[in-house]
């Protein structure tokens, strides 16, 4: 893989623009078209737009190249998710797969409800073997304002000997990790 990328997400998610000129235009753009394909979003409006703005910029300044969210409702709870992709430097040990994998931490759970992380080598068709990791963190906020627990995946994608392409993904939703882990498995695969 060179420089550019593609990510295939679903119709349902929001592609949010990272650019800090013209992304508050173009969420507003964006939710006025989704109003018009689904009027019942009309009095959520203003909210989607401020939280997209918030998503987007809180994206940008942690480097993100590319963002998209979604909010899924069941059972009349919201379940929000994101997915970001960044283009990060090399480990010290190299970009070898094994390398970075032996880098990415592990914390195994001891009761329900525990932190846990796991590592491991996956293969995403076109592009081969990756390491990625896997697991419920508490994710700090931005600006210090304390941290969230979330379920979040991480597949770092070797791009030459000083980046790597970093696809992550995160929802607080730790209550439906294993079909999040899914969701974000399959979405992460269409790179």
């Amino acid at each position: 893989m060179s420089g550019g990328f593609s990510l295939s997400i679903p119709d349902s998610w929001f592609e949010l623009d990272v650019n800090r000129a013209t992304r508050d235009a173009n969420i507003k753009l964006l939710i006025e078209s989704r109003v018009r394909e689904q009027p019942e979003l009309w009095e959520h409006r203003a909210a989607l737009i401020k939280v997209l703005r918030r998503q987007a910029r809180d994206a940008a300044d942690a480097g993100a190249i590319y963002c998209a969210c979604f909010v899924m409702v069941l059972e009349e709870s919201a379940i929000p998710g994101a997915i970001t992709v960044s283009v990060i430097p090399t480990p010290p040990a190299g970009t070898g797969v094994d390398a970075i994998a032996e880098t990415l931490p592990t914390r195994e759970a001891r009761e329900d409800g525990d932190l846990w992380m796991s590592r491991s080598i996956v293969n995403l068709e076109g592009i081969g073997c990756v390491p990625r990791s896997q697991g419920v963190v508490d994710v700090a906020m931005p600006g210090g304002s304390g941290s969230i627990r979330s379920i979040v995946m991480h597949t770092f994608v070797p791009l030459d000997s000083d980046r790597i392409l970093l696809v992550a993904a995160a929802s607080p939703a730790i209550d439906l990790a294993e079909p999040l882990l899914e969701l974000f498995d399959a979405v992460t695969g269409t790179l």
